[in-house]
């Protein structure tokens, strides 16, 4: 049995970004629909997940604390929204699905001002990370010039059906046909608060369905087409879902060290880097890179991965302390930038499949479209736990939007409010 699992085990666990730290559908149910009216209190601006707190009436006359979760505060930065939005004292409507196992929490879907403007989860509000940036394309010393803030380009996740048209006609519009949305159970939704008061629009809001958070890869940056289809007679498959894109064929020693995996063993579960693939991707974070003839320092916008590429040195130091981003030399090879990267602590590839501390990495970055996108391709190998190389590419684009520090504040099981 052993020497039929051997060089031929292949794991599949599709993730789409939406669901990749915690999954909504699991903190929160999805085929049910409320609306809350409330005055929000505090705002919690973090990562992975923003809180906005409020007081909603209740049916006793009294108040109840209420939270519901939102996007990354990086995130929603990045889409253009603001802190001053959510102004204590700030009367808001939502819209929004409840929470499994806690009685005043929500999974925010729609979000109405008092003004009357209606703003869909995931919606970059006008003008917000342009990519009509001014920088030269080459340095001082003639190389290509990779300085400068990146990232995934920002797609429409989901779609609430019913609550904003305008954003599911932008998605059909920009090629991003919306997902199919999950049945809701009742036709009615249920109301937690006073909306004596509430703009006439969101009054005739009539419940939705659903979105689909699970719909697979939109936004993430990675390219489509990279290792085969699954095989649905096996079940066997391309482990794509975390920005991998690639196929992972594990040996006997690494199917073991991969088997009884748990979603919370996953390291951005408990606000860890990944792996130098998935996070440079992940959630559409803005990345920065600062460029030097000497070196190049890499930082990820998410769970704040830190790289630095030395371009003089011919070899990896024989004394490596071991670390999530490794240790990377650097070369040219005309306008391409060749990293080797080798030092790495045991890790994961991507949820539930695991590499060893024998990962060796080979990546090519190389520019395109005036200098604006920035394109990589890596190749990987370990010698223990897998029993071939592995692939992907991915893409970003230069970004308006500033980078910022992850710190990550994982709030999903906070009670203290």
């Amino acid at each position: 049995m052993l020497q039929l699992l051997h060089g031929i085990v292949m794991i599949v666990i599709g993730c789409g970004t939406a669901v990749a730290h915690h999954g909504s559908s699991g903190q929160f149910d999805e085929t049910k629909t409320i609306k809350i009216s409330g005055v929000i209190t505090k705002m919690e601006y973090v990562n992975p997940h923003s809180y906005v707190y409020m007081n909603v009436k209740n049916n006793s006359g009294g108040t109840d604390a209420w939270r519901c979760e939102m996007r990354a505060g990086a995130l929603l930065n990045r889409s253009g929204w603001t802190k001053e939005m959510f102004a204590a004292g700030t009367q808001l409507y939502i819209i929004a699905a409840p929470a499994r196992r806690e009685p005043h929490g929500c999974y925010v879907e729609t979000l109405t001002f008092q003004d009357g403007r209606t703003i869909e989860r995931y919606e970059q509000l006008i003008g917000a990370d342009k990519v009509e940036v001014n920088r030269a394309e080459r340095t001082a010393e003639g190389k290509p010039n990779f300085a400068g803030n990146w990232g995934a380009v920002q797609k429409l996740n989901a779609v609430n059906n019913g609550t904003n048209s305008a954003a599911v006609l932008a998605a059909v519009k920009s090629g991003n046909t919306p997902p199919a949305a999950l049945a809701l159970s009742s036709s009615e939704a249920i109301n937690y608060g006073d909306f004596t008061n509430a703009p006439a629009g969101f009054v005739t809001v009539t419940p939705h369905q659903a979105p689909n958070v699970t719909s697979g890869m939109a936004g993430s940056g990675v390219v489509a087409g990279i290792g085969p289809p699954p095989n649905a007679s096996t079940g066997m498959g391309v482990a794509d879902g975390m920005g991998g894109g690639g196929q992972y064929k594990l040996s006997v020693v690494g199917l073991a060290a991969s088997t009884g995996f748990k979603r919370e063993d996953s390291p951005s579960q408990n606000c860890m880097a990944t792996n130098i693939f998935s996070d440079w991707t992940m959630d559409q974070h803005v990345n920065r890179i600062q460029q030097t003839k000497d070196m190049i320092r890499i930082d990820y916008g998410f769970m704040d991965i830190s790289r630095t590429i030395y371009l003089n040195n011919v070899a990896h130091p024989k004394d490596i302390k071991p670390s999530r981003a490794g240790h990377s030399i650097g070369h040219w090879e005309g306008d391409t930038l060749v990293v080797d990267t080798t030092g790495f602590l045991p890790g994961f590839l991507m949820m539930g499949v695991k590499h060893s501390d024998r990962l060796h990495v080979v990546e090519h970055f190389s520019l395109s479209n005036g200098g604006k996108t920035l394109i990589r391709s890596w190749v990987g190998d370990d010698a223990l736990y897998l029993t071939e190389p592995f692939k992907g590419q991915d893409v970003v684009q230069v970004s308006q939007a500033n980078y910022e520090p992850y710190n990550c504040k994982d709030l999903t099981t906070a009670t203290n409010y």
